[in-house]
């Protein structure tokens, strides 16, 4: 069986089905709320809603959708309400989150510098909270029961399909076997005989484009394409890393160089590096560390010590994550989410990697 349920104790909350999923379309609706947000009003000149000394701020408009997204399950009972309550309490966050940098400045700055890095640090941790969520653990009767309940509930809107019967029937017969409470026992007697009494056939249906598009992704990753995207990837990464550092030292030497205006090429807004030299040295460390090590672990991974090369390229792109996207943030605000997305791409390959072929490797 696979577990997916959490209980705390003091309050015996249980986690909802499908709750690492409905977290996930909250924080992509966010993090494209805030990208759509900032483009528009960069692109039309930031207007103000209002006339005169009258302005709708948008973290008003964020208010009223989160507002929205929390009385819809309160007032009606529907599973697919929660998709939509995660699309728009990812859009409320969204607009709320944008104008942070009013709201930490006595000059009410939109554009105030640590404005982006706080976003960022704020979406961190939401990855790193749908991650633990997503992470199975054991779970008594009374949760599995809390489960089937859930998903038995949808078949008053249509009838289950083969996975759903094998999740519930699972989760059924392990309360059935294990649990000690007789309520607990009959109440999933009684659970099973109803799903299996249900006679209707689920209608055949087309994969979602993004189904497709997965699996045929994955049917044309092999091995040995996945590492040369890997070993192109990471070199690549690298460059980019290594391009403020280098632009550091080349520009006392050679300011007016072609070479150099080409390194100090960005979009959008920059935080120079005299506004906060001690953050800016630390940057600048932080991405030679990270851009050389990336190098050696491409070598590694050309000279056949695949083990090692991910692990290392895998703890370089944490590092990066972690703590220099932050630094990024600051000085090149913005224009950073590029780089980011690229990291994210390149981490999520390497963690498919190794669990699909190193760990399998070892195993044997």
């Amino acid at each position: 069986m696979q577990p997916k349920r959490k209980i705390l104790t003091l309050w015996k909350l249980v986690q909802r089905e499908n709750a690492a999923r409905y977290m996930l379309i909250s924080l992509l609706s966010s993090v494209a709320t805030v990208t759509v947000v900032r483009s528009f009003l960069a692109l039309t000149g930031y207007p103000q809603i209002g006339s005169g000394t009258l302005h709708i701020a948008h973290v008003l408009w964020g208010g009223l959708v989160l507002y929205i997204a929390a009385i819809l399950p309160l007032i009606y009972i529907n599973p697919h309400l929660h998709n939509v309550g995660a699309i728009l309490s990812g859009v409320g966050v969204g607009m709320f989150i944008n104008e942070v940098g009013k709201f930490i400045t006595r000059e009410y700055d939109y554009f105030f510098p640590a404005a982006a890095p706080i976003m960022y640090v704020f979406f961190l941790l939401v990855v790193i909270l749908v991650i633990m969520i997503n992470r199975p653990e054991e779970v008594d009767g009374r949760s599995e029961l809390v489960q089937a309940l859930e998903i038995v509930r949808e078949q008053l809107y249509r009838p289950l399909d083969v996975g759903e019967r094998v999740r519930i029937e699972k989760d059924i017969s392990k309360v059935l076997e294990s649990d000690p409470i007789p309520l607990h026992v009959d109440m999933a007697r009684h659970l099973l005989e109803f799903v299996r009494a249900d006679a209707r056939i689920v209608p055949e249906s087309t994969p979602a484009w993004w189904v497709r598009i997965a699996l045929g992704l994955q049917a044309w990753l092999s091995e040995w394409r996945l590492m040369f995207l890997l070993a192109i990837g990471m070199p690549l990464l690298s460059l980019l890393t290594l391009k403020n550092p280098l632009q550091a030292l080349l520009e006392k030497s050679f300011p007016d160089s072609g070479f150099i205006f080409f390194l100090r090429t960005h979009l959008g807004r920059q935080i120079e590096a005299a506004d906060a030299p001690m953050l800016f040295n630390i940057r600048l460390g932080l991405e030679v560390m990270v851009g050389v090590l990336l190098l050696v672990a491409t070598i590694l991974l050309i000279m056949g010590k695949r083990k090692w090369g991910i692990n290392l390229g895998f703890f370089c792109l944490l590092v990066s994550l972690a703590v220099l996207d932050m630094l990024l943030f600051y000085f090149e605000q913005f224009s950073s989410v590029l780089n980011v997305g690229y990291q994210l791409i390149l981490l999520i390959g390497l963690m498919y990697y190794r669990s699909k072929y190193i760990k399998k490797a070892i195993s044997f």
